[in-house]
């Protein structure tokens, strides 16, 4: 897949930015809070439905504005165009997103079918965070590649809150009363069923992605660094059991818990609660590794992404890279260049070009793109006072 060119009305700090992509590599140029970040941020929206930096659709407003409205031209690798359009009205408080002229009903509907690869400084958290940052991020590459892994999360994460719902109101009482019995019994068995599926299909995604991410690793990094990562879910699992095999672990579980949830007024067993370990040589990453190496591990994760979604999708991710080579040394930065330039489109946000070492070579679908006060301009007027 292929980008062929954005436009951004009303968005952040743009007020209507219209830009050309080439197909290899974009490099966005320009100081701290020009609007570079902006531009990934759009992309987002038009191959996820949503942004990859905002929690709020109404904190991507230009200030003063009522709506912002971003549209791309896409190229799909099998040659069809796409135009596609969001739009989001801060009186209704509603965003809307278009496939040509027609409105796609449901968003979960179009995650897989654009897909895209970022690395920005926000994902720090997947190696350095909490074991919900690593959940989120596998549960966004299963997600890009499965449609029914979507549904169910969607169904899980509405049965959760429900579920808490009634065990919150427990809580307060100090007790489950037989009301509360019965309208927690369907709850618990929806939370079995989409849970399980859940867990099992974490369990088969890590074991395919873990090769994945020792190839990614031994293509940046020329030292003698063995990754690995593990799923550690709170029911046992393994690729090899069934779903009926899971559920029943999981209603004894959850049964074993019951004054506990009971207690705090919260659901204490699922997949909401599963770790995703991260390791080098055998050690925890979050303990023993430095800062470099974390970084490092956070790219093999990104690369091994794109070729895992590259190979279930049936179509090339695009490659968003957000300030990533002003934090590696030169030789890393040079071996990184060197593998993504010819791998797919990339967007790469820098404040100087400095950053590649020279390892990228300018001309033919290789581009800078000046960004200055919201919009793209010349190097000659970026250069200007």
């Amino acid at each position: 897949m292929k980008i062929v060119s954005a436009q951004l009305r009303n968005f952040r700090n743009h007020t209507d930015t219209e830009l050309e992509f080439k197909a290899a590599t974009n490099v966005l140029l320009g100081e701290n809070g020009q609007g570079k970040t902006n531009v990934l941020e759009a992309l987002s929206y038009l191959c996820l439905t949503k942004s990859f930096y905002a929690t709020n659709d109404s904190t991507v407003i230009q200030q003063g504005k009522e709506f912002f409205d971003v549209r791309g031209t896409f190229l799909l690798d099998h040659g069809t165009e796409s135009q596609i359009r969001v739009v989001y009205d801060a009186s209704l408080n509603r965003r809307r997103y278009f496939v040509g002229k027609q409105e796609v009903e449901t968003f979960s509907s179009v995650i897989g079918k654009y897909p895209i690869v970022i690395l920005s400084p926000e994902n720090s958290s997947i190696t350095f965070g909490m074991p919900a940052d690593r959940r989120k991020f596998v549960d966004m590459v299963i997600s890009q590649s499965s449609k029914v892994y979507v549904d169910d999360m969607l169904e899980y994460r509405r049965t959760l809150r429900q579920r808490n719902k009634i065990l919150i109101d427990a809580a307060r009482k100090k007790m489950l009363t037989a009301a509360d019995e019965t309208s927690l019994a369907p709850w618990t068995e929806s939370l079995v069923v989409r849970g399980s599926k859940i867990i099992l299909k974490r369990a088969h995604f890590l074991q395919e992605f873990a090769p994945y991410v020792s190839n990614a690793y031994a293509s940046i990094v020329d030292d003698n660094e063995v990754p690995a990562i593990d799923y550690e879910p709170q029911i046992a699992c393994s690729p090899k059991d069934t779903v009926a095999e899971i559920e029943e672990r999981y209603r004894r579980t959850l049964e074993e818990k019951r004054n506990d949830e009971i207690r705090t007024g919260s659901t204490l067993v699922g997949p909401h609660r599963d770790e995703i370990a991260f390791s080098l040589n055998g050690l925890h990453l979050r303990t023993f590794s430095s800062q470099g190496q974390h970084k490092t591990f956070l790219i093999g994760l990104k690369i091994a992404e794109f070729f895992y979604l590259k190979e279930r999708c049936n179509e090339t991710p695009v490659f968003l890279l957000d300030d990533v080579f002003s934090e590696l040394d030169e030789r890393r930065s040079t071996r990184l260049v060197g593998f993504i330039e010819n791998l797919a489109q990339t967007f790469i946000t820098t404040t100087s070009e400095n950053v590649f070492h020279n390892a990228l070579l300018w001309g033919g679908e290789k581009q800078k793109i000046f960004i200055r006060y919201g919009a793209a301009v010349s190097e000659k007027e970026m250069t200007t006072a």
